[in-house]
């Protein structure tokens, strides 16, 4: 049986702008950021991995997105970013870093910030 909260939530990413289903990447990434927080606080083991890998899915998705070609410095500095943040995944699951996560937590969310800025004018 289908979820009816998912479903909503599949319909609105498809029928959402470029933008908007970047900024909703976002959302999900920050929300399982916020997740993996709580895992590490309640020694979830599973929920922590788990969660890392949907966010390491996410980011390298987002790096897969960038055109290089026509974002120029703006597609490379994203991708440094994301790096970054891929980097940093691997330190927070070997040691349990809480503040690191709400660090990473913080850009992703300017970041998102930024992208509805451009949302809201085009």
């Amino acid at each position: 049986m289908v979820n009816p909260y998912e479903a909503y939530v599949k319909t609105s990413v498809e029928t959402a702008s470029p933008i908007k289903q970047i900024v909703l990447i976002y959302d999900k990434a920050i929300t399982l950021m916020n997740l993996v927080v709580e895992s590490i606080n309640n020694n979830d083991l599973k929920g922590k991995i788990e969660g890392i890998y949907e966010i390491e899915t996410i980011i390298r998705a987002l790096d897969s997105f960038l055109d290089f070609e026509k974002g120029g410095e703006i597609a490379r500095n994203l991708h440094e970013i994301y790096q970054f943040i891929l980097d940093s995944l691997i330190v927070i699951n070997a040691k349990n870093d809480v503040n690191l996560m709400k660090d990473l937590i913080e850009i992703m969310e300017v970041l998102k910030e930024g992208w509805e800025e451009v949302e809201r004018k085009i």
